[in-house]
């Protein structure tokens, strides 16, 4: 069967299963543990807004009835888990096009994405690029020096890290003339490929994305 789970779906997924795993490590009643099952399975198959029966089938978790089996599941879920389209370096440089001495992302490895990020140390950026609506976008967030500790959230993936883990980054947005100038800021994971492991939502990408590239 074709891949039918997006990158993001399957981290809700996980998720959903860690938390079904700590009601079969923590509850003794097994009436509850099998409605907390059911709970889950709803919340999974309502992150769909179609499914075929087969489809329903391979989500279907009623056979899960202690942790070693989640991790199975897993596995067999992940061969229906698909990402974002393989980049070129051609791509990268069209959406960039603007920036000089641009460091190009190692585009080599086959990791499952939902956006590709990238730090160029030598420009202190944080590049992302994200197939917005079947059209490739991007933005080039500027990385303040900060001396601050502090505990932050990533915009993104909704994770709390230090100021090593989740930076405060800054975006220009495109303008809409010569004198026009507008950047917004957000707080976003440093690291990109731990960020996609755990992002189960597009919605607050898409939405720095539309205001960077100045989308209605």
């Amino acid at each position: 069967m074709k891949e039918f789970i997006k990158k993001q779906q399957f981290n809700y997924i996980k998720r959903c299963l860690n938390d079904l795993n700590n009601a079969f490590n923590n509850c003794v009643d097994t009436n509850l543990v099998k409605s907390i099952k059911l709970y889950y399975q709803d919340k999974i198959l309502s992150n769909f807004k179609e499914l075929s029966s087969e489809q329903r089938e391979i989500l279907n978790i009623e056979k899960i009835n202690e942790p070693l089996q989640i991790e199975l599941f897993l596995k067999m879920l992940d061969k229906y888990v698909y990402g974002m389209d393989k980049l070129t370096n051609a791509d990268i440089r069209k959406v960039f096009k603007k920036e000089k001495k641009l460091k190009l992302p190692d585009l080599d490895s086959d990791e499952k994405l939902v956006y590709t990020g990238w730090i160029d140390e030598g420009t202190k950026k944080l590049y992302i690029a994200y197939n917005f609506g079947g059209k490739l976008l991007g933005m080039a967030c500027r990385l303040p020096k900060t001396t601050k500790k502090s505990s932050n959230i990533c915009a993104i993936c909704n994770r709390i890290g230090n100021e090593r883990e989740v930076e405060f980054v800054s975006p220009i947005c495109k303008p809409l003339s010569e004198e026009d100038y507008k950047s917004i800021g957000f707080y976003i994971c440093l690291d990109s490929t731990e960020c996609n492991k755990r992002i189960e939502s597009v919605e607050k990408l898409e939405e720095i994305l539309k205001v960077v590239n100045r989308i209605k």
